[in-house]
């Protein structure tokens, strides 16, 4: 079975929600001695990543025979994403085993990084139409980005009990968990505006 571009961008799309879904209640849930919260934040990471590279390869696979269709800064966009996630994933997992300051701030770099990624691929879906749905699809990647800004700085506070600290995660994963589900919509919506 050969999955086209538009395929790739939904099964990624389905991804994406979903592992932001995963994170986001890790992200809410009150840290406990058996770790669940951060492998639940692990889990919905490494998913998140699968998504994202997903898109990337969907959107190489749309751009082929149309040089001028292809969305660079989304296609850049997704594979920074799913490298930002990537170091999320280890980074989460290093710290159940054996938390520190020094993984906290690799761990926060993931979270940056995806917000570059996040922040490249609304700039992509902006510079391609100028239409409802790319401006939701703008919307959602930049609720993306700053959301993952929110999680890089709410991995620097150091007392996992902090109000503070448990807000901003809980913020920055809900809000990323509503830029994936847009994103999503978007790209569930476009193939039928097109038929």
């Amino acid at each position: 079975m050969y999955l086209e571009g538009d395929d790739l961008l939904t099964i990624g799309a389905y991804f994406l929600v979903a592992g932001t879904f995963i994170s986001a209640i890790g992200e809410t849930m009150k840290p406990d001695e058996n770790n669940i919260s951060k492998k639940l934040i692990r889990d919905g990471n490494g998913v998140q990543a699968v998504g994202n590279s997903l898109q990337g390869f969907g959107r190489i696979s749309a751009a082929e025979g149309n040089e001028e269709a292809a969305n660079l800064y989304g296609i850049i966009g997704s594979f920074t994403q799913a490298g930002g996630n990537s170091i999320n994933t280890a980074a989460n997992n290093i710290e159940i085993q054996n938390p520190s300051v020094s993984v906290s701030g690799f761990n926060s770099l993931g979270s940056t990084i995806q917000s570059m990624g996040a922040a490249l691929e609304a700039a992509g879906v902006a510079n391609v139409e100028n239409n409802m749905l790319s401006n939701l699809e703008t919307l959602g990647y930049s609720l993306i980005s700053v959301s993952a800004i929110l999680d890089a700085v709410g991995i620097l506070i150091e007392d996992e009990e902090s109000i503070q600290k448990r807000l901003i995660l809980a913020a920055g994963g809900w809000l990323e968990f509503i830029g994936a589900t847009l994103g999503a919509y978007v790209i569930i919506q476009a193939p039928e505006e097109t038929v």
